[in-house]
């Protein structure tokens, strides 16, 4: 923008500024400060040029995700029906009949009431029991890995109870593409343990930077998105950060999968079988930074 702008002609007639003995413009720094009102039309220029590819890439992205999401057959389609199935008992009784599963359409209809009250956005919301899905394309085994969770009233990720589990095994069985092998992992969480050494500050005691060490561990596996990567070393990168750890060093880190039952070590990283994981046994040794 700088070379284009030097190189004007009418810009250079406004300005005064001469060409040298090759006939090229001078350098636009030489012309003009930081702060003149020349840089900064061209700085604003050039930041609602960046700003416009930014969102455009976002729009873009928002847009595929869309169409990847809504294109029957796909991985994601699967994950997006799973969160659109309505578990029908847990609709209020006096308005239950106004939502039906229609197997042209593959989906639920929800229809107006003749008489009383339509369902609420909220009374739908709560009837959608999966909260949580992501469906895996399971090359190894030819089949497609559904796993699914719903919340408890905390919040916190929690299986399907048996009844709302084999309703939506139904569901599933009316979606899917035919010749499609499926399995629903419908799971507790899978037990995390790990061992812990930490270096601390005397300044800040050592009771209250165990306790936040604690909850540092807890909200890092909270936080990790439906189907997330565990890795060791961003659990020690959150350890890093509270008030007080000096250093904080990884002995060890378990967990016991949900579909096996087996306990096995984690090596550098790993994704919970049953798509998140819950707290066990946190062991933290404290030793004191010199």
């Amino acid at each position: 923008m700088e070379e284009r702008w030097m190189q004007s002609d009418a810009l250079r007639t406004l300005y005064g500024w001469s060409l040298d003995s090759n006939g090229k413009p001078p350098a636009f720094d030489s012309q003009y400060s930081k702060v003149s009102i020349e840089n900064l039309i061209l700085y604003i220029v050039a930041y609602c040029a960046y700003a416009i590819e930014v969102l455009m890439d976002h729009v873009k992205e928002e847009i595929e995700d869309a169409i990847s999401s809504k294109e029957p057959g796909r991985p994601q389609w699967y994950a997006r029906m799973l969160k659109e199935f309505i578990y029908l008992p847990a609709l209020p009784p006096d308005k239950a009949h106004l939502v039906t599963f229609d197997p042209n359409l593959g989906e639920f209809v929800i229809s107006q009431s003749d008489q009383g009250a339509d369902l609420t956005e909220g009374e739908i919301e709560s009837a959608r029991i999966v909260k949580h899905s992501v469906a895996i394309d399971d090359n190894r085994q030819s089949l497609l890995l559904l796993k699914v969770a719903g919340e408890s009233e905390d919040g916190t990720l929690a299986p399907l109870w048996d009844d709302e589990q084999q309703a939506l095994l139904e569901y599933i069985q009316r979606i899917k593409y035919a010749g499609v092998k499926t399995l629903l992992v419908n799971k507790p969480g899978d037990l995390f343990s790990c061992n812990v050494r930490v270096w601390y500050d005397p300044l800040y005691g050592e009771s209250d930077i165990q306790t936040e060490c604690e909850k540092a561990i807890s909200t890092y596996l909270r936080a990790l998105p439906f189907n997330g990567e565990y890795s060791n070393m961003a659990l020690i990168d959150t350890l890093q950060t509270v008030r007080g750890v000096r250093i904080a060093e990884l002995t060890s880190a378990e967990y016991q999968n949900a579909g096996t039952g087996d306990t096995e070590l984690i090596d550098a990283k790993v994704r919970p079988y049953s798509g998140y994981f819950k707290p066990d046994n946190i062991t933290i040794q404290m030793m004191q930074y010199e």
